[in-house]
């Protein structure tokens, strides 16, 4: 499973990073005016705890010492996602109408779900974004996507899931393109002397379900649930 994940980074990585040091990045057209972003989604995400944060902290000031006019995220907004069960949209009113449905499924599938282990380590970018590669430690995680998709195929609400890619690994999204790089020289040679940074070690046993925008941001990511993770 850690090869397989690794190959998707390495992907990631091997479309991205050159684009990016020759400063050919995708410049998101909603960062500069959120109030203008109508897309909302419904999410199972998870968070990382306060020593892991620091250390994301710390390696964003470095970035952002380089490049001040990217969009960073905050110590409130970093999250991993476990599933998108509709991805971010403008039209999500009839999604958020079915609300309690969607509330049944996570609850179902999260019941036989322990806690797992999380290795952040690495990152990876690409044409959008910078992003910490995660890997979980067991197939806790993957057994507990796989339980989320049945419970929603099974109560008609697979219509949101997310078809771009199925999920494997878990990166959290640190840092997205909101402006031309002042030094794309510079900023790609920090990328590649911290490729392998280690992040830490962490256990997952709290789960979030949120109404979500984007980016995650705080103001815009209501808790509809939150489910604790216990070993059987």
């Amino acid at each position: 499973m850690h090869d397989e994940i690794a190959a998707i980074y390495d992907m990631l990585w091997n479309t991205g990073f050159d684009p990016v040091s020759r400063g050919d990045v995708e410049i998101d057209p909603y960062i500069a005016n959120p109030g203008s972003d109508r897309r909302r989604g419904l999410t199972l995400i998870f968070r990382p705890p306060s020593a892991v944060k620091s250390k994301i902290l710390d390696f964003l000031a470095e970035i952002q010492a380089l490049e001040p006019d990217q969009y960073y995220y905050t110590a409130a907004n970093l999250h991993f996602t476990v599933l998108s069960l509709f991805t971010a949209i403008t039209d999500h009113r009839p999604e958020y109408e079915r609300l309690p449905a969607y509330e049944s499924a996570a609850q179902k599938a999260v019941l036989s779900c322990q806690p797992f282990s999380m290795r952040l380590a690495g990152l990876t970018v690409s044409k959008s974004a910078v992003m910490l590669c995660g890997f979980p430690e067991d197939d806790r995680l993957n057994e507990l996507r796989g339980n989320l998709r049945r419970h929603l195929i099974q109560g008609g609400l697979s219509q949101g899931l997310d078809r771009r890619y199925i999920l494997v690994g878990a990166h959290t999204t640190v840092m997205r393109f909101a402006a031309p790089l002042k030094s794309p020289a510079a900023f790609s040679q920090f990328l590649l002397e911290n490729k392998h940074r280690p992040f830490g070690t962490f256990q997952v046993d709290e789960l979030q379900l949120v109404k979500n925008d984007w980016y995650m941001s705080q103001q815009n990511t209501p808790v509809v649930a939150q489910y604790n993770l216990k070993d059987n």
